[in-house]
């Protein structure tokens, strides 16, 4: 079977669709859905949208982990400012960036390659090209070395679902200081799961200088590759809801593995989950939550049900006021060009 990410058609469609070019919501059909004024269902979504509260819809790059298996955690020692900044927004390499405090490091930062000697050669490189400074100035950074691969859990909006049982029981819901009232709580809810979103095919087609029959067929091929998912608006900072603290924890899993990777699948305040080799850790977790108390309950829930299973643990707590923002689908836009390129022969 031909590779379709080697097609230029479908990687130039590709671009435009994991971008979001072409691809909205489709207000018409809210409106319908919620019962309200089609100008009432524009004006909230707008709302949503001018709170930060959800990014426009995108097709979801369901075959980054393929191909960047490497997964590279680091905790840096990097100067603050608007140039480290931008260089976080701008390398095609860094899925997400935050500050932190953990000993002499000041920031944590995951990153998406293809091999290990990739690695090597783009840290030499920003090293070499001055993006950030020599090691001598600053403390050596400390990387932890996961496979993408070995994902058994990957679900961004999965929050929607804790935040419904919010809802269900204050009445409310409050994001960054956002009060959403029923109707704003259950739009968001139904662009998250992927409802009410429709393709500009017509649009796509123009752009592509194809037509719209082909362009419907090359998304369909990919769908059923699996290198895209459906449409969907997402959190701003992808695995955190506005407003709720991230954290990352490595995780020695002593017996019942099978056990406890069902829970986390389970698990609602689980966005992503991986099995790990990472001294005494054989799993990485990524959790969400509002405040750190609710984190502190949850673990003291996990050796409550695996009372004999659960061994070291090492947590990092990141602030929801210490994400540098970042483009969530940057790193996918990175490896798409590169694809162009090669087409291309560039």
């Amino acid at each position: 079977m031909n590779d379709p990410l080697k097609d230029e058609l479908n990687l130039r469609l590709l671009r435009y669709l994991v971008s979001g070019e072409g691809v909205n919501v489709n207000i018409s059909h809210l409106a319908r859905r919620l019962d309200i004024h089609r100008a009432t269902a524009k004006k909230k979504v707008d709302y949503l949208y001018e709170n930060d509260l959800v990014r426009p819809p995108i097709y979801p790059f369901d075959a980054l982990f393929q191909e960047f298996p490497l997964l590279v955690i680091v905790e840096a020692d990097m100067p603050r400012g608007e140039e480290m900044t931008s260089f976080y927004r701008e390398d095609s390499h860094i899925f997400a960036a935050f500050s932190c405090m953990e000993g002499p490091y000041n920031t944590l930062l995951i990153e998406f390659f293809k091999d290990l000697e990739t690695y090597h050669s783009w840290r030499e490189k920003i090293v070499r090209e001055k993006r950030i400074p020599a090691r001598e100035w600053r403390a050596p950074a400390n990387a932890y070395i996961f496979s993408n691969r070995l994902t058994f859990k990957y679900d961004p909006n999965c929050f929607v679902k804790v935040l419904a049982e919010e809802f269900r029981s204050k009445g409310k819901i409050v994001l960054n200081d956002v009060t959403l009232d029923e109707v704003e709580f259950e739009l968001l809810k139904i662009l998250m799961e992927g409802e009410c979103i429709r393709t500009n095919e017509s649009l796509l087609a123009r752009k592509l200088v194809s037509n719209r029959k082909t362009v419907g067929r090359h998304i369909e091929t990919m769908l059923d590759a699996g290198i895209i998912g459906y449409p969907r608006c997402t959190f701003p900072n992808l695995f955190i809801p506005p407003g709720y603290n991230m954290v990352v924890s490595k995780i020695e899993v002593k017996s019942k593995r099978k056990e406890f990777m069902d829970l986390m699948i389970k698990d609602n305040k689980v966005s992503r989950a991986l099995v790990a080799s990472t001294g005494r850790y054989n799993f990485l977790v990524f959790t969400a939550f509002k405040t750190i108390e609710d984190f502190f309950q949850w673990g003291e829930n996990l050796y409550d049900t695996f009372p004999n299973s659960i061994g070291a643990l090492s947590n990092t707590i990141l602030s929801s006021k210490m994400i540098h923002n970042i483009m969530p689908q940057k790193v996918s836009i990175g490896m798409i060009e590169g694809r162009l390129r090669a087409c291309s022969g560039d």
